[in-house]
């Protein structure tokens, strides 16, 4: 059965050594290749072996290139086309080059053998070799075209699973960003607001005239925090949108801070190029989020806020005192401020020690004025 499967052929190939076997007789009715049973056996075994020219491309073409050792007396004109398709087949199909090569030399070797033998002695020694060689290496030449099409398809293929899984990583570190900005905002301003609903509360049950003016900041800081929101959405609109003010100021978000209940005392040196700048829009984040943490995690203890502006770069340290021995763990707040550092190209830090907590963040290019 192995070698039934072996011998199958393509409907194609199968007729042209049909058709080439019946012309190869007529010829060797009409104008003798040799004598009838060798002229015979000439065009037989040079041509059926065509069938097989794709499927069992050497050995097809060892037993075509065996039969041209007969002897003949005429001139094979469709030989040369049977050899053509042969050959070319052979340099197509054939995966080893060591089969290919030993296959060509071999035929080249029985063509010049062949040809010596018969009428056309002159044109023996080049003539065999290139009408053996030549279709051989066009195929080849074929094969290999072949498959670097293959693998620029392939390629092409690679390179666009890789575009989708950068544009599925870019949409993922946009979404992160986006929900980085909104934690940073919404965040601080529903601290801010909790600790005024405290003191409101508290007011109301001892002397609620005193309540007015916490339920104020909590509308004014409502407010604040809707004009956050909206900036933050501008910021993400397209180019070319109006993307709002720029950045609060450092004083404001600390005067804010005291007022919502979460003592501190800020020490700035030097002035920014530009309250817009990213740097300047960073610093900003940066001293709200560290009050913001200091008042969830640590409420009642006063912020020392240090921020210094110089030419080639800004520092920022916040310090308080903290309320557990063990180190706090990284949340939003802690990694957002390590992310907008690291953004511009900055450094973060946090120290926990003796009932210390500090954040330490370094940017270039702060701009001193």
């Amino acid at each position: 059965m192995d070698l039934l499967r072996r011998l199958r052929t393509t409907r194609l190939d199968a007729a042209l050594a049909v058709v080439f076997t019946v012309l190869g007789l007529v010829q060797q009715g009409v104008a003798p290749l040799a004598e009838p049973a060798v002229g015979v056996l000439y065009v037989v075994g040079s041509t059926l072996p065509l069938a097989w020219r794709r499927t069992l491309p050497v050995p097809a073409a060892l037993v075509s290139a065996a039969f041209w050792l007969v002897p003949l007396v005429g001139y094979p004109v469709l030989g040369f086309v049977v050899v053509v398709l042969q050959f070319f087949a052979l340099g197509e199909r054939v995966e080893s080059s060591r089969a290919f090569a030993a296959t060509v030399t071999v035929a080249s070797a029985a063509s010049v053998i062949g040809t010596l033998l018969g009428p056309e002695v002159p044109v023996a020694a080049i003539g065999a070799v290139l009408v053996v060689a030549a279709p051989a290496l066009a195929g080849r030449l074929m094969r290999h075209q072949r498959r670097q099409n293959l693998a620029l398809v392939e390629l092409t293929e690679e390179l666009a699973a890789e575009r989708s899984r950068a544009e599925a990583a870019a949409v993922g570190a946009e979404r992160a960003r986006i929900a980085q900005e909104l934690h940073d905002v919404v965040g601080h301003e529903l601290t801010l607001i909790a600790i005024q609903a405290e003191a409101a509360a508290s007011a109301l049950r001892v002397s609620p005239d005193r309540a007015v003016d916490p339920v104020e900041a909590i509308r004014a800081t409502a407010h604040r925090t809707l004009g956050e929101i909206r900036e933050v959405l501008q910021l993400l609109a397209p180019d070319g949108e109006d993307v709002g003010p720029g950045a609060e100021s450092i004083a404001d978000v600390a005067e804010r801070a005291r007022a919502a209940g979460i003592a501190n005392s800020l020490s700035v040196s030097g002035t920014p190029a530009s309250e817009h700048a990213p740097v300047s829009m960073a610093v900003s984040r940066i001293v709200r989020e560290c009050l913001t943490n200091a008042g969830r995690h640590a409420p009642g203890q006063p912020v020392q806020l240090d921020v210094r502006w110089q030419p080639d770069r800004v520092s920022l340290t916040a310090v308080n005192a903290a309320r557990h021995s063990r180190p706090p763990v990284a949340g939003r707040g802690l990694t957002g401020i390590r992310h907008r550092a690291e953004l511009l190209g900055g450094t973060f830090d946090v120290s926990h020690d003796a009932g210390r907590f500090a954040v330490s963040v370094t940017i270039p290019a702060g701009g001193a004025a």
